[in-house]
């Protein structure tokens, strides 16, 4: 089975894109638009098909950004699945949402934005920031797919209101929500970086001649903690002397330290954490 240059399954991409098209075959928001006025059937038709595209072109353009664009629109359509009450449906808009949201679709699209010889690998949302990403999203979803309902079937008292915060939401929640998608630790020669705006105040980089011992854990031990408490398993990095990690606010809060610490190991949480600890293994056992 072919894979992406971080050993992510190009197989299971592919069953994504299958899964992609059925859904655009489907096309539940056909079915929710059946029997609605000329106005409502044509916006929910407009949504439907510009956001169908939308993941289609992402998951042939890997990238961070189209991790994104995942992201925030397969749980909308999933969503059209069951609002069109059909079993058969709403099934099909589970499976899309299990296997496009799966680590491995992401670690594919995060890889098709790697400079050079870069390895990168997905990490693993912070835990502060699951709640306040799901209710942005919702919002998101509600105010531009409601408000423009509200004004097609006439409403324009509640539609218009509605409109004009999806439109403010538009502006500000997906370059939010995007941050999420630009978080990875990447492999490169030199060493290991870690690229994370969410938990770090600045990028880190640990030198292959600093590089200790990189480990598998099933939870937190001794070392600094920048997995932002994620639960389960981690990878755990050793370092043959003290660096600097300069922390985010919110890390400093968690941590209940100041902004910059001297430490000897260090914790990331990579979405598939097994594979990034043996990439790094393999890099460096290399001698690269």
């Amino acid at each position: 089975m072919s894979r992406s240059a971080n050993g992510a399954s190009m197989g299971l991409m592919w069953a994504a894109r299958a899964t992609w098209v059925l859904i655009g075959i489907v096309a539940p928001w056909a079915d929710l638009a059946d029997g609605r006025s000329t106005a409502v059937s044509a916006v929910l038709l407009a949504w439907g098909w510009v956001a169908w595209l939308s993941v289609m072109v992402a998951l042939f353009v890997p990238a961070a950004l189209s991790l994104t664009a995942v992201r925030i629109i397969v749980p909308a359509l999933a969503a059209a699945g069951f609002a069109a009450a059909d079993p058969v449906w709403a099934g099909l808009g589970v499976f899309a949402v299990v296997v496009l949201l799966s680590a491995h679709i992401a670690d594919v699209l995060v890889q098709g934005s790697a400079y050079g010889a870069e390895t990168r690998f997905a990490l693993r949302t912070p835990v502060p920031y699951l709640a306040p990403a799901v209710v942005v999203w919702s919002g998101l979803a509600a105010s531009t797919v409601g408000g423009s309902l509200l004004i097609a079937s006439g409403n324009l008292t509640a539609g218009i209101p509605v409109s004009a915060v999806g439109i403010i939401l538009c502006w500000r929640v997906p370059v939010r929500l995007h941050r999420l998608s630009r978080r990875w630790l990447v492999v490169v020669p030199a060493g290991l970086v870690v690229h994370d705006h969410l938990v770090l105040g600045e990028t880190m980089m640990v030198r292959r001649n600093n590089l200790g011992p990189v480990t598998l854990m099933a939870g937190g031990g001794d070392e600094a903690d920048l997995t932002g408490a994620v639960p389960g398993r981690r990878m755990r990095i050793e370092m043959t002397e003290p660096d600097k990690i300069v922390l985010a606010p919110i890390t400093m809060r968690s941590l209940g330290t100041t902004g910059a610490l001297h430490v000897v190991s260090f914790s990331v949480a990579p979405l598939r954490a097994a594979a990034a600890v043996s990439a790094v293994s393999a890099a460096f056992s290399r001698g690269q």
